[in-house]
């Protein structure tokens, strides 16, 4: 829910309190490195992943912890996310050195989306409409 990387997940679930408490650590326990993650998701899929993503959210808000504050038309970065990792280790594995717009049209399930920045670090996958890149959010 915080656009964590694998190695910033990794540093907040050993650091952070809440994160550890949130995700079921005790105070002490060893917490997993940032390879657990990828494996997660892999073996989770990204039908299971948004279910889960879905289930946190309507639970959080039942007990008054979140609200409805904004309403997003493509609400769809966490399986883009991990959809867009798949195509990006296929195309590093098919010999191209990374995913980039001037490959990913062959490797993207949506050959029109492209990657876009704003400001110097917000990077964005999606589709150009405008002069605004919609999509996903992805670092790179």
């Amino acid at each position: 829910m915080e656009d964590y990387s694998d190695r910033d997940m990794e540093r907040a679930i050993a650091e952070n309190v809440a994160v550890k408490w949130f995700c079921g650590f005790e105070l002490l326990d060893k917490t997993p490195d940032f390879t657990y993650f990828s494996k997660l998701r892999s073996r989770l899929g990204t039908e299971n992943i948004a279910k889960l993503f879905r289930f946190i959210n309507k639970e959080l808000e039942s007990r008054g912890l979140v609200g409805k504050c904004f309403s997003f038309i493509d609400s769809s970065a966490i399986i883009t996310k991990t959809q867009l990792w798949s195509e990006r280790d296929k195309a590093i594995a098919q010999g191209e050195e990374k995913l980039n717009n001037a490959v990913v049209k062959d490797y993207a399930a949506d050959s029109d989306a492209r990657f876009g920045c704003k400001g110097k670090d917000k990077y964005w996958f999606g589709r150009n409409h405008g002069d605004e890149i919609m999509g996903s959010k992805h670092g790179t």
